[in-house]
C-alpha cells in the first residue's frame, strides 16, 4: 500500500496503518492458528471491534481525497487496503481435519509407536502422556518407552499440528488431543486392526463426557470430538 500511496502526505497513515496491519495479521493468525471454527469465529468479531477504528479513519481519507481530485495512485492505495482486510474475513477458518493431513505419517508413526509399548506390556489403557514441548512432566517416562526419534515426532506434532497428549484409549485406538475449548474437546484417533471406534460403546463413553463422536477420514484414522 505504501508503495502506491507513496510518501506525499504519508501522515496521514501514520496511525491507521500500523493498527490495520496487525489487525489482518492477527486476523489471520485466528484463522489459520486455532484450528476450531467458533473460536476463530469469536477472535474474528473481537478483531472486527478493533479494526472499526482504522477502517473509519482509512475511509474518511478515502472520500476526502475524492473530494480533493488526489491522484488515482493514492486512491487505489486506500482502496486496495480496505479491500484486503474485508477479504480475509470471509477466509473459511482452518479445520482440526485440515491439521491432520500435512502430518498423516507422523500421526501414525507415533500411534505405532505406541501400539508397539502395549503390545509389549510397557503402557497400558488409559495412560496419557503430555508432548514434551507442551509440558515437561512426562520427559522422563516418554525416555524409557520411545527412541529419540520419536519424541522429536511428538514435539513437531505438538508444535505444528497441535497435538497436547496422546492417549492409550484401546488396545486399537490412540488418541491425538487437541485439548479443549470451551467444554468442548477434539483430536485425531488412529486405529489398527480395522477398528471402527464409533461402533464401541465402550470406547465412545470411556473419556470425557462419555459422548464422543467420530468422524472417519480414512485408512484407520478419525476425528473425534467430545461435550458442547
Amino acid at each position: 500500500m505504501l508503495f502506491i500511496y507513496g510518501c506525499e502526505d504519508i501522515g496521514w497513515l501514520m496511525v491507521p496503518l500500523p493498527i490495520l496491519l496487525t489487525g489482518d495479521f492477527l486476523l489471520l493468525l485466528a484463522k489459520f492458528s486455532t484450528g476450531d471454527p467458533f473460536l476463530a469465529m469469536l477472535l474474528s468479531f473481537l478483531i472486527m471491534v478493533m479494526l472499526i477504528f482504522p477502517v473509519s479513519w482509512l475511509l474518511i481519507i478515502f472520500i476526502k481525497s475524492m473530494k480533493e481530485k488526489v491522484s488515482n495512485r493514492k486512491l487505489l492505495a486506500i482502496a486496495f487496503s480496505l479491500v484486503i482486510t474485508f477479504s480475509l474475513f470471509f477466509i473459511p477458518a482452518i479445520k482440526k481435519e485440515n491439521q491432520f493431513e500435512p502430518y498423516r505419517n507422523d500421526f501414525y508413526a507415533v500411534a505405532n509407536a505406541i501400539f508397539e509399548a502395549y503390545d509389549e506390556g510397557k503402557v497400558s489403557i488409559g495412560n496419557q502422556y503430555h508432548s514434551p514441548s507442551y509440558s515437561t512432566n512426562d520427559l522422563e517416562e516418554l525416555e524409557s518407552l520411545f527412541p529419540g526419534n520419536i519424541i522429536q515426532t511428538m514435539d513437531r506434532l505438538n508444535k505444528s499440528a497441535g497435538v497436547h497428549t496422546y492417549i492409550v484409549a484401546d488396545k486399537d485406538v490412540i488418541y491425538f488431543s487437541y485439548g479443549a475449548v470451551f467444554q468442548s474437546i477434539s483430536g485425531i484417533a488412529i486405529c489398527r486392526n480395522d477398528k471402527d471406534p464409533s461402533s464401541d460403546e465402550t470406547l465412545r463413553s470411556r473419556f470425557f463426557d462419555g459422548a464422543i463422536q467420530y468422524e472417519d477420514l480414512g485408512k484407520g484414522a478419525y476425528l473425534f470430538s467430545d461435550g458442547l
